[in-house]
Formats: C-alpha cells, structure tokens, sequence
C-alpha cells in the first residue's frame, strides 16, 4: 500500500468510527438519502458516507448475527442496468467497516447502537420477518441471496 492509498484509508476508518458514533446517536431512523446528508454535515466525505451507508449496516447485522450463512458475495447494478458480482472480501471499503465494527463489538458496544444500524440492513429486516413469523425457525438454516447494491454511476 502506498503512502497515499495509506492516508485514505486512515481517513475512511476514521469516518467509519465517526459514523458509528453519529448514527448511534441520532433519536431517529433517517433514510439512507437524509443520513447521507447527515453524516456529510457532519463532516464526512460524500464518497465515503455513500460507502458507510450502504455497507456498515451489511458488517453490524453479519457480526450480530453469526450463525447465518452468509454470501460472500454481492450483486452491484450499476445505472446503465449492467451487473458485476463482487467480494465483500475483496472490497476495501467493507474491509475496512468490518474491522471497525469488529473493534466496536470488542469495546463497549451498546445494543441499542448495534440495533440502530444492523437494523438499517435488507438482510436484518428479512431475518426479522421470518423469525417473527416462524418462532422455531432455526437461524444458521435461513438461507439469503446475494445482495444488490445499486449504485448511480
């Protein structure tokens, strides 16, 4: 990694952890165009509040949730209707995110903070759903499809 590529990926982590710290403290669930509006009011790059945005709700709701077998992949559309299959563990942005909501996890992690983002997931709320609907559903047997980011490129 070169010098360069070294500050920006600093300054991503930083804005992961800012976010984290922003988006727990909101008394509201904002949709995702107000709370990219938020977070870059807030002081976050617009480019990288779009990467929070669409991938630490992905990293909280897959730590929270463990023993779901998750996909390792994800679908990106992008506005001219053409699909890229892509690795989260090969998407830096995610790597980053996932690793900071690793060092969340082991710190003080507060459930209300880890619901208000995990929640924010497709994958939480279809989780959610089933379970509600099937008590006896056993979690590590759901099976999920891979999800599609859309991006306006």
């Amino acid at each position: 990694m070169d010098y360069l590529t070294n500050i920006k990926s600093s300054e991503f982590q930083s804005e992961v952890k800012t976010s984290i710290n922003l988006i727990g403290n909101l008394k509201e669930s904002l949709e995702d165009e107000k709370l990219l509006n938020f977070l870059t009011q807030n002081g976050i790059k617009e480019s990288n509040a779009i990467e929070i945005v669409i991938f630490l709700p992905i990293a909280f709701v897959r730590k929270m949730l463990p023993n779901v077998n998750w996909r390792e992949n994800y679908i990106e559309q992008l506005s001219d209707k053409k699909q890229r299959t892509k690795s989260f563990a090969e998407n830096s942005f995610y790597r980053i995110i996932e690793k900071e909501t690793d060092n969340y996890y082991a710190g003080k992690a507060e459930s209300e903070v880890i619901l208000k983002i995990a929640g924010r997931s497709a994958e939480f709320k279809v989780i959610n759903d089933l379970l509600l609907k099937n008590g006896k559903a056993d979690i590590s047997e759901i099976k999920l499809t891979e999800n599609i980011i859309i991006r306006n490129e």
